[in-house]
Formats: C-alpha cells, structure tokens, sequence
C-alpha cells in the first residue's frame, strides 16, 4: 500500500500524525506476559516442564469419586473464580477481611435425598378459603365496570377467578371474547403504540364518514335547483301570465327573405316494381318453413345437451340456496350489532374530568346504523302479508253454478 502523506507544516499537526504502533505492540506483549505470570524466557525449567510419575495407589472406586464431588466447586461456579496473575488495580475495596484467627471449618456436605413420589393428596388447611373476598373494597363501586375490574386485578397480579361462565346469553355467545374487551388505547394513559394504532383506526373511519358525506351532496343535495328570490319570482311571472300576453315577432332580415323566397329542390324516390301476390306469398311460406326448421334444430340440439343443462339447473339452485343462507346469517348478524365510531379524545382536550368531553353528534356516522338496525328488524307476519302485493289467481266456476242464459226466441 502507498503511504499516506500528510501536512506536517504546524505543531499540531506533528502531534497529530504520529505511529505510536510500536509502542502499543510493546504494551500488548507486556500485559499477556503478565497474564500468564511473567515472561516464558526468564522462567526456569522446573516451572516450565514436569515429570510424570506413576503413583502406586489404586484406582478411586465409584463411592469414593461421588464423596468427592461433594467438596468440589460446582462446575456452574467455575467461571466465577479468579485465575488471573494480575493483583487487583483497585487496593482499597471494599473486602471484608476475616479477623478472627481460627481457620475456618468446612462445612459438612449436603447429602441430596431423594423424594418419595408424590401422593396427589393436598393437605388440609385451617383457613378458610371462601371466607377471603378477591374483590377489594377500592373496586367495589357502582361506578367500576367488570371489565375495568378484571383489567386492574390482572395488571395488578391478583386475577379474579369466578366460576360463572363468560358468556350466558345466546346473543354473547356467538360473539368471540376478544371482540368484548374495550380498545387499547381509550385509557386516560396508554401506550404511545396503542395509542397510535387508535388514532389511526379513528382517522380511517373518519375518512369513511367524510366520503359518504361528499357522496350524498353530490347525488342527492346538488342535484335539487338553487334558485335565487328574484329568479323565483320572474319564473312564477311568466308561467301565470302565459297566453295572456302576446310575444312581439322579430322584422325578418333581408338575407331570411331571400333565403325564404328560393323553394327547396324536390327530390323524386325511385318508383319500386311491383310484386306480384302470390310471389309474396310464396315468400313468407318460405320464411316459415325456415323459421319451423330452425326450430327444430335447436331443440334436437337441446335434447342432446340434455345432462348439461340438468347440470347447471342443479348448481343454480344450489348457489342460490347458498345465497339465500348467507344473506340470511348477514342479516341476522347485522340485526343483532350496530358498528358506532370509536370514541377519540385528542391530548390536548384531555382533562381531568371526563364531563368536559363532547359526545359524538354526527348523524351520519351515530343515526345511520340505528336507522339501518330499525329497518331490519323482523317484522310480524301481518305486516309482511299487507306489504306483500295480492298474487293474481285465476277464479274458475263450476259449471253446477253457471247462470243459464235463455235462448233467443225467433
């Protein structure tokens, strides 16, 4: 690689650039030599190399080997032990230093027994189990909903257990838990993230709102004639006076009399020849007979296609019974759920009194789904048979009642 070169005009810049890689290099060697105990070439070779010897005791049995594994530091411990050479830098720490001069005694090893198993059978207690109320008497207010309840006692660790089911009526029942618990970020101090997610929900329903809005001003409210008072009146003036007032005729110009004047080139149509009656005739027998064969081919083409069109027939009905079901199940969910906007409070608006929050008075987005849940609920079987027109029936009479007209004499 090429050296760098750089400027070495000031005295700064001789501080700056200067190698000191050997020096590091010297103080790295320095510091491991120390690691492990000073440096290789000055010790001797009695620290250095060792003499094996055979020992002439026997081999520790498997007892004896267990017995020591008693004294001997856990293997988890072993990477807490210090076995650097290095002295402590820090000479005044806090050490407790033992001050009394008798050595201390090794503790006896703990012998691990080993537990019998287990009889499944829980002791008897003398407390009294049903006696403790888990409510405490901060939640128990008429102003505290269960949700609210169940929420703090979760959060705080105590869970209320109860042995009712979570949902008794039919019409909870179908609905999922989930969907019951209140929105994440409606408490007085959220998460910034379900706070976020909150307001984004919100923005979209808005969104939705705002749309629908434009959508009716633009089909229903621009579409009606704005007329001022005076246009009013001077439509109303000429529709009562019609007939009454006679309009002035405008002079003709020269230019319109002279155009006038010029009559308009008669064009004469080319006579047709005439066709005898029984070519005529003879003709739409012809286009009957080809309409009558045509006929029949297409239903010999039809009796051929017969499984086909079985076929079709079948699945036809089959994805209308489908439809029929599926309508059904989306008007009875639509019935019995009414999708309202999430309640939204901006921080700013935010106090410390929840009366100063203004309610939601968007008819669209609050009278809507309640005008659409009235309009689907099921009605009574009267009020369907008077809505439902009058099937028309054809009436036949008996010919033992049939009015005998008398002949006419001649």
């Amino acid at each position: 690689m090429s050296k760098k070169h750089v400027s070495r005009k000031l005295k700064s810049a001789w501080r700056k650039h200067i190698d000191i890689s050997d020096v590091d290099q010297f103080l790295e060697e320095q510091r491991q030599d120390e690691r492990i105990g000073g440096k290789l070439a000055e010790k001797p070779d009695v620290e250095l190399f060792t003499e094996d010897k055979k020992t002439n005791t026997s081999k520790p049995t498997l007892r004896e080997l267990r017995k020591k594994k008693f004294d001997e530091l856990p293997r988890s411990l072993l990477p807490l032990v210090n076995t650097s050479n290095v002295s402590d830098p820090i000479v005044k720490r806090n050490i407790r230093k033992n001050r009394n001069p008798i050595a201390p005694i090794a503790p006896a090893p703990v012998r691990i027994r080993k537990k019998g198993r287990p009889s499944g059978i829980v002791p008897a207690t003398t407390e009294d189990i049903w006696a403790k109320d888990p409510l405490p008497e901060q939640l128990k207010s008429e102003w505290i909903g269960k949700e609210l309840v169940h929420h703090t006692l979760r959060n705080v660790g105590k869970p209320l257990v109860t042995n009712l089911p979570a949902r008794m009526d039919k019409v909870q029942r179908e609905i999922p838990l989930r969907k019951k618990l209140p929105n994440e970020g409606l408490s007085y101090n959220p998460a910034i993230d379900d706070y976020l997610n909150l307001k984004k929900k919100v923005i979209r329903q808005e969104k939705a709102i705002i749309k629908k809005e434009e959508h009716y001003d633009r089909v229903v409210t621009k579409m009606f004639v704005k007329m001022t008072p005076e246009e009013k009146y001077a439509t109303t003036l000429s529709e009562m006076s019609e007939g009454l007032v006679n309009a002035v005729k405008a002079e003709p110009d020269d230019k319109t009399a002279d155009e006038e004047a010029i009559p308009p080139a008669v064009v004469v149509a080319k006579r047709k020849k005439p066709v005898s009656r029984a070519k005529k005739r003879a003709r739409e027998l012809q286009e009957q007979e080809e309409k009558l064969i045509q006929r029949e081919l297409s239903k010999l083409m039809e009796i051929d296609q017969l499984d086909e069109i079985t076929n079709e027939i079948e699945k036809n009905e089959k994805k209308s019974i489908y439809a029929a079901k599926k309508r059904a199940t989306k008007r009875r969910v639509l019935r019995e759920k009414i999708d309202m906007p999430l309640d939204f409070v901006e921080p700013q608006q935010l106090s410390g009194s929840l009366r100063t929050i203004q309610p939601l008075k968007n008819l669209l987005a609050t009278g809507l789904p309640k005008a659409r849940k009235v309009a689907i609920l099921q009605r009574s079987r009267g009020e369907v048979e008077r809505r439902n027109p009058r099937r028309k029936t054809v009436r036949y009479t008996r010919s033992s009642h049939k009015e005998l007209v008398p002949e006419s004499t001649a």
